[in-house]
This record gives C-alpha cells, sequence and structure tokens, in this order.
C-alpha cells in the first residue's frame, strides 16, 4: 500500500514570528510512519514545523499552518497514487482572522487576536483522491469521560470522510507507563484498545489486510 501520514502541529501566525499552535510534538505520527514503512508500505510524512522526524521514511514534506497543509495533501492526494490516510496532525481549530507583515511591537500593555475557525480538513480527504482512499482520522481529549469519548468520536464520523477513529485522551496517557490508543470502527461498536505506537500499526495493518 502507498500510505499518507500527517503528523505535529499547524501554526497558524498572526504576524512573521509569532502564531497560535498547540502541543502536539508529532511523535506518534512519526512512529506509526515508519512501523508501516517497516511493513514494506510505501509511506509519505507530511510533518509541521518543528515535529518529530522519523527515523525510516525518507518521504517527508513539512507544514505549517491548516491552509498550508491542506494545499499540500491537496497536491499529494490528487495524483490518485495513495491508497490511506492517516491523519494524526494536530490542526488548529482557529486562526487569526489577519496576519500581521512584520512583527507585532511587543510594548503594548495587551495585544487582541481575534481567531476564526478553521475549515475541518478531514471530511475533504475522500474527495481530493480520484481513486478510492482509506481514511483514519485522531480524536484527541482531556480528561473524558466514556460517554464523552464516544460523542467525541461520533462527532467525526457524522462529519463524515472516515474509516475508522483512533481515540486518545490526555490524562490517561499521563497516567500510563504505555501509550493507550482506542481503535474505533463505526462508533456504536466497542474500540480496540491498543497499547503503544507499534501495536497500534500493527492493528491498522491487519484492519488494511482484512479489507
Amino acid at each position: 500500500m502507498k500510505i499518507l501520514v500527517t503528523a505535529g502541529a499547524t501554526r497558524e501566525p498572526f504576524d512573521e514570528v509569532r502564531f497560535v499552535s498547540n502541543v502536539s510534538t508529532g511523535a506518534t505520527g512519526a512512529a506509526l510512519a515508519d512501523a508501516f514503512q517497516g511493513f514494506g508500505h510505501d509511506v509519505t510524512l507530511l510533518r509541521g514545523e518543528g515535529a518529530v522526524k522519523p527515523q525510516q521514511v525518507l518521504d517527508c514534506e513539512v507544514f505549517s499552518s491548516c491552509a498550508d497543509l491542506l494545499a499540500k495533501l491537496q497536491r499529494r492526494l490528487a495524483t490518485g497514487l495513495f491508497d490511506a490516510v492517516v491523519m494524526t496532525a494536530a490542526v488548529a481549530d482557529y486562526r487569526p482572522d489577519t496576519t500581521q507583515a512584520g512583527k507585532i511591537r511587543s510594548d503594548a500593555d495587551e495585544l487582541v487576536v481575534r481567531l476564526v475557525r478553521n475549515p475541518k480538513i478531514l471530511p475533504q480527504l475522500k474527495s481530493l483522491s480520484p481513486r478510492p482512499l482509506r481514511v483514519v482520522g485522531f480524536k484527541f481529549t482531556v480528561g473524558a469521560d466514556a460517554e464523552a469519548r464516544r460523542a467525541a468520536v461520533l462527532a467525526q464520523w457524522t462529519a463524515g470522510g472516515v474509516d475508522g477513529t483512533v481515540h486518545n485522551d490526555l490524562h490517561e496517557i499521563r497516567s500510563s507507563t504505555t501509550h493507550p490508543f482506542y481503535l474505533w470502527g463505526p462508533p456504536a461498536t466497542t474500540p480496540l484498545l491498543v497499547a503503544g505506537v507499534p501495536a497500534l500499526a500493527t492493528a491498522l495493518n491487519a484492519l488494511w489486510a482484512q479489507a
């Protein structure tokens, strides 16, 4: 299979040196990309600026903002070469409504930045490819209970465009020795709990082999 993996955070600039972002390091995406490469797949990694680099994957490209990531996905997927996209990238939900040239002065008592919604990339992915595409989305929560987790996954499926969702929760990650992931099919089903990125890569690879 030819697999495209995205990893890391977007950076949404409000001047030429400052930006809005999040805590994603891209480590999960880079490790998944390497694992898929080890399974014999042809892997491309799009990673955010400053994100962890893979050890095995050579076809890498860096993205910055949500708009930049979307443009790179459009260009790659339009080739019709890819079989699957694994969307681990942490795309900012909001961006500054304007980006000022140069650097905003730092001597003001306060700085007000107006944020506007970014478009959702995940539901668009299948339409960007001229051939059938398998899409795995990621859903990240913070201290969510079972009902809230299921609701978050359901919202991703309701938006459309995914064949699987991987959920993880920040509080659970911090309290575990090995990063726990929950692999969901349709949200009415029971998710598969896997511990660590290698186990997640193996589960996804097995899922694709069955398709």
